[in-house]
């Protein structure tokens, strides 16, 4: 007993003595363990393929014969965003997650443009080589620009539309984050690992709790991708996509998600999205910012699960 005692207390000895060895040493190795971890716990799994020239990563899990659940992030994101929204979804929907390419860990190509029609482009590519069938699209803030001129383009494909707190029309009332666009200036990038506090207090009502580690890491990879982002950000505005005058010819069963305390794309926009949805269903949320997959995942993940059973008629 004694022999099995001391035993544990080595055990407990190497954990910690392991732990401290990682956070002092190869923080990014402890916080990336632990983003490894949350996927699991959300019955998801990491694979890459690559399509249009670009190593596409992205995320996986649920049934392989079950309806899919294809989900896009915004500018400057990735996959990640998703993954505890995602996690009410994996046991009876088949999940995707992109990083879109130029973004997380996804090929960037310099010469290249990233454009919306170039994007949705390569998203049909990523569709054609997994051999999906029609699925369920839904796409926050740039990735719900993305999902509706996807739905444009390819009207077979898509037997629903989710767009959260989307981009892509002109916002009735100027938010923080576009009158300093309009000023020349792109407050969704970091100056500095110390700046991360104001881009969270812009993306949401509520920042989520999080370590130090974690803050360094995200602040650290931010960071890495600002001048790629930046590119991007001047594909977007060289070609840039209207949705106003084409919300009418989507026929797709839309919903339209929105946090009502939105900084980055003001929630007046959710009434243009719901007056030019021909099909749609808008729903503000309280006290909730720019990602409400993120924010409230459970709520969000409430109000998406009684949209699907409108639109196919069962759980």
């Amino acid at each position: 007993m004694r022999a099995l005692l001391y035993f544990l207390v080595g055990l407990i000895a190497l954990a910690i003595a392991t732990y401290s060895a990682l956070y002092f040493l190869s923080p990014s190795t402890l916080v990336e363990a632990g983003i490894s971890h949350e996927r699991k716990q959300a019955g998801l799994e990491l694979k890459q393929i690559t399509v249009a020239d670009h190593d596409i990563h992205y995320l996986t899990g649920g049934p392989e014969n079950a309806p899919v659940l294809l989900m896009l992030h915004g500018y400057a994101a990735n996959k990640d965003n998703w993954v505890r929204f995602a996690a009410q979804f994996s046991d009876r929907y088949r999940v995707l997650i992109p990083d879109l390419p130029g973004f997380g860990d996804s090929s960037r190509l310099t010469e290249q443009s990233y454009d919306i029609n170039s994007q949705v482009e390569r998203l049909q590519a990523f569709v054609d080589a997994l051999k999906l069938p029609r699925f369920h699209l839904l796409g926050n803030s740039m990735g719900g620009m993305l999902s509706a001129a996807y739905s444009l383009e390819h009207p077979d494909k898509v037997l629903s539309l989710g767009l959260l707190n989307s981009a892509g029309v002109k916002e009735p009332e100027l938010s923080p984050r576009s009158k300093a666009w309009a000023e020349g200036r792109n407050i969704l990038l970091l100056e500095s690992s110390e700046d991360l506090d104001r881009l969270f207090a812009l993306a949401f009502n509520h920042p989520p709790a999080m370590p130090q580690i974690a803050k360094n890491y995200v602040a650290q990879k931010a960071l890495e991708q600002k001048d790629f982002n930046e590119k991007v950000a001047r594909d977007l505005t060289k070609q840039p996509y209207e949705l106003d005058d084409k919300l009418g010819q989507i026929h797709t069963p839309s919903l339209v998600i929105w946090g009502d305390s939105d900084r980055i794309i003001d929630v007046s926009s959710a009434q243009v999205f719901e007056q030019g949805l021909p099909e749609s269903t808008t729903i503000i949320m309280e006290d909730t910012g720019h990602l409400p997959m993120l924010e409230r995942p459970k709520k969000t993940a409430k109000h998406y699960q009684q949209f699907l059973r409108t639109v196919t008629g069962k759980e």
